[in-house]
């Protein structure tokens, strides 16, 4: 089997998102900081048909490959679940809507209450409690479309991905890696496209 790896700088992606298909997966390339994080927030939009298991997000540390990991799976009740990892310990929430659209997800966790949560299309489901105190480790290694030392990819489009290191209003904070200055590594089945519809639709 063939693969190809293309590396990319700082590449302004709005109209564009990745189109992955059988095992391709996207690295990014990010600064990294030496400082343990205590407030993390992650948004992304994706849009797939497949029912099985995916993975959309991977902060993989050496000592922890589901540092933080975000999987998605259409479920036998006909609900999309969403799984979080945080610190190696998941927590899953079911999406009350059951359609093929675009899903804009933001996760949201503080170290200091331990309080998880998850925003969907703008709207915020049921908080959870975990690893409460914990920090996450620097030095990751993260990646879109599939999770870490696991045989989870992700078939579908994703775009409009951010990671910033607080929990509040990011509108105003500078992202610790986003959208508009992605540096990326593909491999595998993956291309960047641009969008045959409005980008504002996620």
């Amino acid at each position: 089997m063939t693969t190809t790896k293309a590396k990319q700088e700082e590449l302004y992606l709005e109209g564009y998102s990745f189109i992955f298909s059988h095992k391709g997966y996207v690295t990014l390339d990010m600064e990294q900081s030496h400082d343990l994080l205590q407030n993390i927030s992650v948004c992304l939009c994706s849009l797939s048909d497949s029912p099985y298991k995916q993975a959309l997000f991977s902060y993989a540390t050496k000592d922890q490959d589901k540092e933080i990991l975000i999987y998605k799976v259409y479920g036998p009740d006909g609900f999309w679940w969403y799984t979080v990892y945080i610190g190696g310990v998941p927590q899953r929430f079911r999406v009350p809507d059951s359609y093929q659209a675009w899903q804009k997800i933001c996760i949201r966790w503080s170290s200091e209450t331990g309080v998880l949560s998850l925003e969907i299309n703008g709207q915020t489901l049921a908080r959870k409690v975990v690893r409460q105190g914990y920090f996450i480790k620097p030095h990751a290694l993260v990646q879109l479309g599939r999770a870490h030392h696991e045989d989870v990819f992700f078939h579908g489009e994703i775009q409009q991905v951010y990671m910033w290191n607080t929990t509040g209003d990011n509108r105003y904070n500078p992202p610790m890696f986003g959208w508009s200055n992605l540096r990326y590594e593909t491999q595998g089945n993956v291309a960047l496209d641009n969008l045959s519809w409005p980008p504002y639709i996620c």
